[in-house]
Formats: C-alpha cells, sequence, structure tokens
C-alpha cells in the first residue's frame, strides 16, 4: 500500500484507484484502501476500520496520506473480475477525468529488492527479535515470492525481502540476523519451500495451511 501510495502522489495526472480482483486472503488490501479514503489513519498510523493483519501505514507521513486522500477518488470493485466490466468502468472513469491535481509531491524512490523501513531506535535489537514475525506472499503476477519483516510492539515493517528460490531468501534473512533461533527458521525454510512450489505450479498459497492440488 504504501509503495502505491508514494506512486501516486508524485503523478497528480492519477484520478482514480480502481480495487478489482480477489482480495489478498489475511490482508484484505481494497478493504483497506477504502477505509483509508474514508477514515483515515489513528494516532498510531493504523488504518481507521480495516480488518486486514497488519493495518499500518508506519512509513507515510500524515501530509502524504492527506495529499493521497485528496488526490484519489476510489472505485470498489473488489471480487470483480470480469475484464469486460472493468473496461467499461475505466472508459467511464477515462470521460470524467477530473484533470490534473494541483499539489505535486515529491517523495524518495523505494527499494524493490530488500526495502530497509525506519524502526524505533530505543529498541534492542533483543526485543525485536522477540517479537518480530514473518508474513509470507506469493507474488504470481511477478513470478516471486515476498517476505515481509516486522518488528517492536507496534507491528513495524522493517524489511521486505523479493525472491524466487527458497534457500536464496532464507539465506539472506539469516545473514541479515532477522531469525532467532532454528525452530523459527526451520519453520521459515518450511514455508518458503511451500511458496516456491506453489509458485512454479501457479498454485494459491496462504502462509501456515497446506497446499492444495
Amino acid at each position: 500500500m504504501e509503495k502505491i501510495i508514494k506512486n501516486i502522489i508524485t503523478n497528480p495526472n492519477i484520478r482514480y484507484l480502481l480495487l478489482c480482483g480477489v482480495e489478498p486472503k489475511g490482508h484484505y488490501v481494497g478493504q483497506a484502501f477504502l477505509c483509508l479514503k474514508e477514515d483515515g489513519l489513528d494516532e498510531n498510523k493504523r488504518i481507521v476500520g480495516a480488518k486486514g493483519a497488519m493495518p499500518f501505514l508506519k512509513n507515510l507521513s500524515k501530509e502524504q496520506i492527506e495529499h493521497f486522500r485528496k488526490q484519489v477518488q476510489i472505485i470498489d470493485m473488489i471480487e470483480e473480475e470480469n475484464t469486460e466490466k472493468i473496461m467499461e468502468s475505466i472508459k467511464e472513469l477515462n470521460k470524467n477525468d477530473p484533470g490534473t491535481f494541483n499539489k505535486s509531491m515529491a517523495v524518495n524512490k523505494i527499494e524493490t529488492i530488500i526495502a530497509d523501513y525506519d524502526t524505533e531506535k530505543e529498541d534492542t535489537a533483543d526485543e525485536k527479535l522477540d517479537e518480530a514475525f514473518f508474513i509470507i506472499l506469493v507474488d504470481k503476477a511477478n513470478h516471486q515470492i515476498v517476505v515481509e519483516h516486522y518488528t517492536g510492539q507496534e507491528k513495524k515493517l522493517n524489511k521486505k525481502i523479493v525472491g524466487k528460490k527458497a534457500e536464496e531468501i532464507i539465506g539472506t534473512i539469516v545473514k541479515l540476523g532477522l531469525v532467532k533461533g532454528l525452530y523459527h527458521s526451520a519453520y521459515l525454510g518450511k514455508e518458503l519451500k511451500k511458496a516456491e512450489i506453489a509458485l512454479l505450479l501457479g498454485k494459491d498459497y496462504e502462509q501456515d495451511k497446506e497446499l492444495m492440488f
């Protein structure tokens, strides 16, 4: 979500965000965008009303969020996969183009392979490890596995690691010192191997669930 928002607010010609397709299980990104547009963030930078597992936008300023909410109109076609209906909606939106948004905002580019995010300086390394957890996703569109690492009591996004091979990803996680203990390492290895198999076979992957063949 953060990358989408940053990309949008750097391009004042983008005035609509159309949500379509099946919601990612556990994250409910479309629903989170609707809630963000409607009610914004609370004092902890949590999206008000969002029901996803981690509905926080810790790496965006209040100004960036408000800029996004003012710039775009969000079109709710969540769960719609009929391309003809989606294209019809796009054509209608083009006809009603409100024109360029008059307040552009420069935002620094984010790294896509391994992205570092701000963490609380007062947190010790041990506390981060104890409270850390990983979310593993399979990005079929880009044919890659995405691992998100969260830390701290506020569950702040710390790193994002992208790859195609389980061994390469777990190796990077270990080198970065993100995993603590053999049990956690074994768990990640198992889940990443499942994700790799799902990616190769074009199957759906859901963390902690068995693959369906």
